[in-house]
């Protein structure tokens, strides 16, 4: 049995009673989830390795679509929209909901071109118009006065930290309106997580936020609400302090305390 609580604020995505298969299994990955995800929050989805968390987070922008056969049942609204529905532009629905995977790729060009890239894919053309909007994501991104001097540069020689705050930078510059991240630090050094975890505190301000991570000091230290899922269930989702405080369930509270994962 699930505790979910009716999240105070405007709710950026609302899954309702969503089941997921994976082509060619026998049985779903994700099992009637109802979760709403707080309007400018962060969210932390948390759990044991295969609980589900990264596939729920990849329905949320429809990225399973990639590949053929996958079934969703159920619904997820963006806004207004029911996302599941066959008519939707999963072109414009990863627009609006960017993501961010947990290595870093920069493509094979320069910073700038990096940043620019799904600019020029939406239409914009003016250059003018592709700088201001370049210099805007990378100051966004907290990486502008880094790379200011070397827009030019390969954008492979920079950092790990660097180029995930680069991949933040491109998502951003589309002005979504959620951003997903899949375990975005597992692979930085302390320093660099530092820096993604203070910049996501100040994108929040702007953009809706969920992220996936093992890491229950960061979950506890970033996110607003925290969702417990094992199994393919949504087991809680509470603020953030009462969860790791007094959470409702003991499955959560077992989790937390390490007894098990």
């Amino acid at each position: 049995m699930s505790s979910i609580i009716d999240v105070a604020e405007r709710k950026a995505i609302d899954v309702r009673n969503l089941t997921f298969t994976y082509s060619g299994a026998e049985s779903p990955s994700l099992k009637n989830v109802d979760m709403p995800i707080a309007e400018r929050k962060i969210t932390a989805l948390i759990g044991p390795s295969g609980c589900g968390k990264t596939t729920l987070l990849r329905c949320f922008n429809r990225i399973h679509d990639i590949y053929g056969g996958n079934r969703y049942e159920g619904k997820i609204l963006v806004g207004d929209e029911d996302i599941l529905q066959p008519k939707t532009d999963l072109i414009a629905l990863r627009t609006r909901v960017g993501m961010i995977f947990q290595k870093p790729t920069a493509f094979p060009m320069s910073i700038f071109d990096n940043v620019a890239y799904g600019l020029r894919l939406s239409g914009l053309r003016s250059r003018a118009e592709l700088a201001n909007r370049v210099e805007n994501a990378l100051r966004g991104a907290a990486l502008w006065n880094e790379v200011k001097d070397r827009l030019k540069n390969d954008a492979n020689r920079l950092s790990g930290g660097q180029q995930q705050r680069l991949c933040i930078a491109r998502a951003i510059a589309l002005k979504p309106q959620v951003l997903l991240l899949d375990e975005p630090t597992s692979a930085l050094d302390p320093i660099s997580t530092q820096a993604i975890e203070q910049l996501l505190s100040e994108l929040k301000n702007e953009i809706s936020i969920a992220i996936v991570t093992h890491n229950m000091q960061q979950a506890a230290r970033l996110s607003d609400y925290c969702a417990f899922m094992y199994l393919g269930n949504l087991v809680e989702l509470s603020p953030t302090e009462q969860m790791f405080v007094r959470p409702i369930e003991k499955l959560t509270e077992e989790y937390i305390t390490g007894r098990f994962g």
